[in-house]
């Protein structure tokens, strides 16, 4: 049952982070392959101080992220929640859970040519709105890490997107940034919408 309402729930789950998480937890290792690769691209200049070789890791599970999410859920449920209001600039990064309204958010940066304004640069990024005191988070993303449909809302702010908003509960990273709002800045690690099958369970937030 827990499956299948964080299935029905789960909004955007940092993959990495929950298979790092399962393998402290279980105490299972998972499978590794390290694959090498030398040389250098045509056209680029190696930086100083850097080396031609890189690896890349793969691990194989035997179980899904949702299954280890699954398993790990009572124990992050019980995980204190983040008081942004009270977090202090030069301080440590922190974890845990926030509740707010999820939704989309566009900068853009104009100068005047001609008596025009000319959008000089653009970007769009995920925003976690409605905490405490009227305070935003702007969120780190990671494309994959969405489930199906959700990044696609961020092109659509520039065509088809009027508003967005979700009601959803986050477990995250805060991390000492700020944008030029004077807003935090945190990389989301889990996010589900804000329903009682869930929430229920996450008494920091209640």
């Amino acid at each position: 049952m827990m499956q299948k309402d964080l299935l029905q729930s789960l909004v955007y789950l940092d993959k990495d982070y929950i298979a790092d998480s399962y393998e402290a937890w279980s105490g299972e290792s998972a499978e590794v392959t390290l694959t090498k690769h030398s040389g250098k691209k045509a056209g680029a200049n190696p930086l100083p101080f850097s080396a031609a070789v890189s690896a890349q890791e793969t691990r194989s599970y035997p179980v899904s992220t949702l299954h280890m999410l699954a398993q790990l859920w009572p124990d992050m449920a019980e995980q204190p929640a983040v008081n942004v209001s009270e977090y202090a600039e030069r301080s440590a990064s922190e974890f845990g859970w926030v509740q707010g309204t999820l939704s989309t958010f566009q900068v853009r940066s104009k100068t005047q040519r001609d008596g025009q304004d000319v959008v000089t640069a653009q970007s769009s990024h995920f925003q976690l709105r409605g905490l405490e005191h009227g305070r935003y988070v702007d969120l780190i993303t990671t494309p994959d890490y969405f489930t199906s449909g959700f990044n696609a809302l961020l092109p659509l702010q520039m065509t088809l997107l009027a508003k967005f908003a979700l009601p959803v509960c986050m477990y995250m990273r805060l991390l000492p940034a700020k944008d030029h709002a004077e807003n935090w800045i945190a990389v989301p690690l889990v996010i589900v919408e804000s329903r009682p099958a869930l929430t229920r369970d996450i008494q920091a937030l209640f």
